[in-house]
């Protein structure tokens, strides 16, 4: 698949999105807003994809949010809400587009203000020792009412609230995310991108319906009192409990070989 604003590939079972727009931050306009759910749409449908890697072209900038000049041109306004890939209605990542495969997500510079979705709905996020994450809302006027919420559930509360309400001047670099463990990882820029594949390929090696189910129970948890969470990652073990994976595993480890797992969904 071509795109305009994003370079999308294939490396064996990994899916790479890289967001190219180098020249604006690699900032979303309406044209990103409208592939990006495509992209992740073909990542549901190939069961041949197993994980996914998330990260910008260039060494400055992840994604500093949505293009203001794009919106100041009036390119960005939308008609009716239920158009897919609009901006406001906010299909950017995996989450959002109800994709169950991990993604890991390397950030190689800025993640600002509506950047920071990639983030806050990633599954593993590692970044650059150079990538400072911010909130510039409130600075232009606007309520900081999306990020926040989604990094609230990733890291303690104060520091998000000062990057919600002080807005560009509160900057946090890579050690400091490191330390608050909005990442798990902070390496050298060159290393970044082969360490997201390497992770994504860890992650492929294993049993996709088991890896998707366990991802989706883990998110879904979130939203849910403990009672009901536990119920519900109870349900998807029982409805995975009779897969044809289950019995490759014995079988593998048996005939000392590896896996041949059923494809996801299967």
């Amino acid at each position: 698949m071509d795109f305009e604003t994003i370079i999308y590939e294939k490396r064996g079972p990994i899916a790479i999105i890289t967001l190219n727009r180098v020249k604006r931050h690699n900032a979303i306009n309406s044209v990103m807003s409208c592939e990006l759910p495509q992209a992740w749409e073909d990542i549901k449908a190939d069961p041949a994809i197993r994980a996914v890697v998330v990260t910008g072209a260039g060494p400055k900038a992840l994604c500093t949010g949505i293009d203001v000049m794009d919106v100041a041109s009036g390119s960005a306004r939308v008609g009716k809400d239920e158009d897919r890939g609009k901006y406001r209605s906010l299909k950017f990542t995996a989450l959002q587009n109800q994709c169950w495969k991990p993604v890991v997500t390397a950030v190689n510079g800025m993640a600002q203000a509506g950047g920071l979705h990639f983030v806050a709905d990633s599954d593993l996020v590692i970044c650059s020792k150079k990538a400072t994450f911010f909130d510039s809302h409130v600075k232009v006027g606007l309520v900081a009412g999306c990020e926040p919420i989604g990094l609230i559930r990733r890291m303690a509360f104060e520091p998000v609230m000062r990057m919600a309400v002080a807005g560009l001047v509160e900057r946090m670099n890579a050690e400091r995310a490191l330390e608050l463990g909005l990442v798990s990882e902070a390496l050298e820029p060159e290393k970044l991108l082969d360490r997201a594949l390497e992770l994504a390929g860890l992650i492929a090696k294993n049993a996709p319906t088991a890896v998707a189910e366990s991802k989706k129970a883990i998110w879904e948890s979130l939203n849910l009192g403990d009672g009901d969470a536990e119920a519900m990652g109870q349900k998807l073990i029982q409805q995975y409990a009779g897969h044809s994976d289950s019995k490759e595993a014995e079988s593998a480890k048996r005939d000392a070989r590896a896996p041949n797992w059923a494809e996801y969904g299967a």
